[in-house]
């Protein structure tokens, strides 16, 4: 249960009778503008704005957010139960002492800073009147999607006409975002996974369709990756696939012949770990960053971004959206939504045990989220836009190179080295690049600095856009309430 004092972006305080998690009371560490620096208090567009270019309806990442989640279950799999049905009422919606770490619901209440509020309820049982296999051999586009079985009989059941109307509560014609949870066990290989998807069926404010939709196992639930978790409720998962919902991206490396994992795999959008990143935040509009516009000495304290919307940019031509090209700093603290993960250790794929960082220090990270255009028929990338107009537009870079739309009109071996989202290295050497992960060793310490260099920027010392990075970044002090960070102009 949460009480909230405070609104807007970045300044909300949280008050909260769950014990395990203590919130410090820190004001504002310095005014939002001063010698050298200042807030933006409003942005042209964000996330959800881009997704929609592409028909794509992301689920409000402020305010109520609502979640209707279905259990499916196929003919001859495993029964819903009572007690699962409640599993799921508590994976989503419960409160943090209902589960072995968070809810979906109040995982993003923390994360947000109070800005988001993931409400919903489970529906009844979808009962599919076909096998598991079967289902499995449905193919939509090539790819197995026993999800499309789902979703057409969802669609057609007019039993539900009601509760979807519910969860259309801005009567668009679609539900605001549907989850389909299956009871039969999960499988990579015919499709029984966890993944995110938009489809562009038909609309109607009388019989809403499906837009945005997750699909995931019970098992994802209950087949913990964590030591000690017994029968209790696990919902990493669940967290990492609703930022899909909101519309975030995967930051970790999809192609098997690539072994650089620019974000270093220690956040909850590349590795299911720990809070969400600072970007992540950002292009979110949970954080109101500073940003550095001078030519002279600038020194900054930030507070943890596990309590607060602290942020600091560096790009003299950013053009004050979190679409952009840029640095931007955080303090992280093993605190909030990251104490769990940095106190136990997590093992995705049964072989590498990772855990969240165990030291306070600063996380920098250089972000390439420019937009470009997509044009019809095929939909390629035309270029780099700075606004939002009436075509189809999205992220250009990523961190995988199979899906970076930059080889559409860039040579191939730049849509290979802009990243999306890297995490720089206090050590000044890129062992991601090496397949490493990020340790305790990657944070910036009292006493660390850093300046671009070839080793991290494909243009030596400039940003992918050509401009000079320009500044050097030096770590003062890592306090348990705030970390001090001195910008200067190199």
């Amino acid at each position: 249960m949460m009480a909230l004092t405070g609104c807007g972006f970045g300044g909300t305080r949280i008050v909260t009778s769950d014990q395990s998690i203590s919130i410090p009371e820190i004001d504002p560490l310095q005014p939002d503008s001063g010698d050298g620096y200042a807030k933006v208090s409003e942005f042209a567009y964000n996330l959800q704005d881009v997704k929609k270019s592409t028909s794509q309806i992301a689920l409000p990442s402020s305010g109520d957010a609502y979640l209707l989640v279905v259990p499916v279950q196929f003919s001859g799999s495993v029964s819903w139960t009572t007690s699962k049905l409640e599993n799921l009422r508590k994976g989503f919606f419960g409160a943090s002492s209902e589960t072995a770490w968070q809810s979906v619901s109040s995982f993003y209440e923390y994360s947000s800073y109070g800005n988001l509020h993931v409400r919903g309820e489970v529906a009844p049982t979808l009962k599919v009147p076909v096998g598991a296999a079967e289902a499995s051999r449905h193919l939509d586009d090539g790819e197995p999607a026993p999800d499309a079985v789902a979703i057409e009989y969802f669609n057609q059941d007019t039993s539900y006409n009601s509760l979807r109307k519910q969860y259309d509560k801005n009567e668009d014609g679609f539900i605001d975002s549907i989850v389909f949870v299956y009871s039969n066990s999960i499988n990579s290989d015919n499709g029984y996974w966890a993944w995110v998807y938009w489809s562009n069926g038909k609309s109607s404010t009388s019989n809403p369709g499906v837009n945005s939709y997750l699909w995931m196992g019970y098992e994802f639930f209950t087949d913990s990756k964590y030591a000690g978790y017994g029968d209790a409720i696990d919902s990493h998962t669940a967290i990492h696939e609703v930022g899909h919902l909101l519309g975030l991206d995967d930051y970790y490396q999809y192609d098997d012949d690539q072994t650089f994992d620019p974000s270093g795999a220690i956040e909850m959008h590349s590795y299911n770990i720990g809070d969400d990143n600072i970007y992540s935040k950002f292009s979110l509009g949970w954080v109101n960053p500073y940003y550095v516009k001078t030519d002279s000495e600038v020194t900054l304290k930030l507070r943890s971004s596990a309590f607060y919307g602290d942020a600091i940019i560096i790009n003299d031509s950013w053009n004050k959206n979190s679409m952009d090209e840029y640095i931007i700093i955080e303090y992280y603290t093993p605190q909030g939504m990251n104490e769990h993960d940095a106190r136990n250790a997590y093992t995705p794929n049964g072989t590498r045990a990772n855990k969240m960082y165990t030291v306070n220090g600063f996380r920098i990270y250089h972000i390439d989220s420019r937009l470009v255009e997509l044009k019809s028929p095929r939909w390629a990338a035309s270029g780099y836009v700075d606004t939002l107009g009436s075509g189809a537009y999205t992220i250009g870079a990523s961190n995988s190179p199979s899906r970076s739309r930059l080889s559409d009109f860039l040579p191939k071996q730049l849509a290979i080295d802009y990243k999306y989202v890297h995490l720089l290295e206090s050590n000044g050497i890129n062992t991601f690049k090496q397949g490493k992960f990020a340790t305790n060793e990657t944070l910036f310490k009292k006493g660390s600095s850093f300046t671009a260099t070839a080793e991290f920027f494909p243009n030596g010392t400039k940003f992918n856009n050509g401009s000079e990075v320009g500044y050097r970044i030096s770590i003062n002090e890592c306090e348990s309430e705030y970390g001090s960070i001195t910008i200067s102009k190199v």
